[in-house]
């Protein structure tokens, strides 16, 4: 889990280059914090790719189920190793 950081707009706008080599280097996010308590979030573009996976393969119940029963089956030492098969490689 990457670190979580509060700053406010005058802040960040002294230190935007800093602060953008946090969220993209160390993975930091930076909460944003606005007077309306509307406040937004600042992470790096791997960490958005990661969050949409997330919620894409957590859409439907059957992958759920599928995911949590495969966790859970690693949780009881139940994995397999298994080689990858490479682009080009038959099966």
């Amino acid at each position: 889990m990457s670190a979580i950081t509060a700053t406010t707009p005058t802040n960040l706008r002294k230190n935007l280059f800093n602060i953008l080599e946090d969220v993209t280097e160390a993975n930091t996010e930076v909460i944003i914090t606005l007077k309306s308590g509307k406040n937004a979030v600042l992470i790096s573009e791997d960490e958005l790719n990661a969050y949409r996976e997330t919620a894409y393969l957590m859409s439907t119940k059957a992958n759920r189920d599928r995911l949590n029963e495969a966790i859970t089956q690693l949780e009881n030492g139940e994995g397999k190793v298994r080689d990858l098969i490479e682009d080009g490689e038959d099966a």
